[in-house]
Parts: structure tokens; C-alpha cells; sequence
């Protein structure tokens, strides 16, 4: 919902209240004043009179990796040489936006991890809650552009066990992502987009081989927008 959406709403408002006000004066006071009334309860109560709130649906797969900083070096070669782990990726999101002024929270799922320089493949599973802000704006009547920006707080749900380190139970992150989404009509659409998060800002884990962990994930998805 734009704020010049709202203004001209309230100014057409105004004006059949003038222009009620003015039908009583000449004595037009039951038939044309109810009319008046009631078309403008009906913009009143319009549906994204005052906010919209919107829900999202997302499937799609993250591109991982997790970077290592060792306080001594490593022989094995498994945390020095790793590369990026392809996984799944689950949200379902709310989004509020209030006379111009969004906020986005919801849940997300999503396996981190890495690969290592022998071939194997360490998983992170973490459930994240986003706490964002975002924007949107239209182009055309049927195509939205919104983008998301800040913290999300992750919980582990399971890790494959490796010797050489163990990660937190939680995470604390920064992700930003940018949407389009494709409007059927006035309630529901189809999504593409992307994000990116970072995780590991309280550090994931430590202990005499490794001095800090940190994660870096990219994700594509596809799913379904909701108007309520």
C-alpha cells in the first residue's frame, strides 16, 4: 500500500462528505445522503485501506559454504579446502506494510554446510526466524518488486558430527533478499527470487584447532504470494 494510494482514498472521502453536507442543504436529506454514506464506508473499509499484509510460501535450493578461521594449521586437509554444499531451502514469511513502512518476519529452513577437500559432506540444518524491513515497489499492474533486509536469529536442529569442531546451538545472522512476484489478481501470485545470508556474527564455534566458524549462503527459490 503507497502512501499517495491512502491520500487520494481520504481525499475522495472528504469530498462526499462535502458533497453530503451540501445535498442536505438543498434539502436532499434521506435519498442521496445514504448513497453518499455508504459508498463511502465502502472506501473506508476497503480492503489495504490503511496497510496490506501479504504471505509467502517459498521452495528452492541454497548454495552453502562455511569458512573456517584455525588457530594452528591443518594437516588433514578437511577445514582448509572446502567448497560449497548445495541443499534444500524452506520459508513461509508474513509482511506487514504499513503506509509505506514494511516489516517481515516468519520461519525459514535451510541446510548449511560444506564440502570438504576429501569429498565429504557436512550438513547444518537450521531453523531461522527473520526479523527484516523491506520495500516493494509496482511495475505495471500485475508484476511487484520487494526486497528484504536485515537479522535473523537461527536455531540448530541437527549437525553431522566431525571430529575436528563442533557449531553452536544458535546463530545469528544478517540476510538480504530481493523478490519478484507476479500477481493473478488482487489476491494471489507466483514468486521469483534470491538471498543471501551470513551467518556466524556470534561466531559458531571455537576451541584450540579452530578459532571462529562463519557461513555464507545463497538461495534461489520459487513459491506462492498471498494477499489477506
Amino acid at each position: 500500500m503507497k502512501i499517495t494510494t491512502v491520500y487520494r482514498k481520504a481525499a475522495i472521502v472528504l469530498v462526499l462528505i462535502f458533497l453530503t453536507a451540501a445535498g442536505s442543504f438543498a434539502g436532499d436529506r434521506y435519498g442521496q445522503n445514504k448513497a453518499h454514506f455508504k459508498e463511502a464506508e465502502k472506501l473506508i473499509a476497503k480492503r489495504n485501506a490503511l496497510f496490506s499484509l501479504d504471505a509467502d510460501f517459498k521452495v528452492g535450493v541454497g548454495i552453502s559454504n562455511t569458512n573456517f578461521e584455525l588457530n594452528q594449521p591443518d594437516t588433514s586437509g578437511q577445514l582448509t579446502t572446502t567448497s560449497s554444499k548445495v541443499g534444500p531451502s524452506i520459508a513461509a514469511t508474513l509482511s506487514l506494510n504499513f503506509f509505506g513502512y514494511g516489516f517481515t518476519t516468519g520461519f525459514a529452513y535451510g541446510s548449511k554446510g560444506f564440502e570438504s577437500g576429501t569429498g565429504n559432506k557436512t550438513n547444518l540444518n537450521y531453523f531461522n526466524i527473520p526479523l527484516l524491513i523491506y520495500f516493494d515497489f509496482n511495475v505495471g499492474q500485475k508484476v511487484r518488486v520487494e526486497g528484504n533486509l536485515g537479522p535473523y536469529f537461527g536455531l540448530l536442529m541437527s549437525q553431522d558430527v566431525n571430529p575436528l569442531y563442533k557449531v553452536k546451538n544458535f546463530d545469528l545472522g544478517l540476510t538480504g533478499e530481493l523478490q519478484i512476484a507476479y500477481m493473478f489478481n488482487k489476491y494471489m501470485g507466483v514468486l521469483l527470487g534470491g538471498n543471501y545470508e551470513y551467518g556466524g556474527l556470534n561466531n559458531l564455534g571455537s576451541n584450540e584447532r579452530v578459532k571462529s566458524i562463519h557461513t555464507s549462503t545463497m538461495s534461489f527459490y520459487t513459491g506462492l504470494k498471498f494477499e489477506l
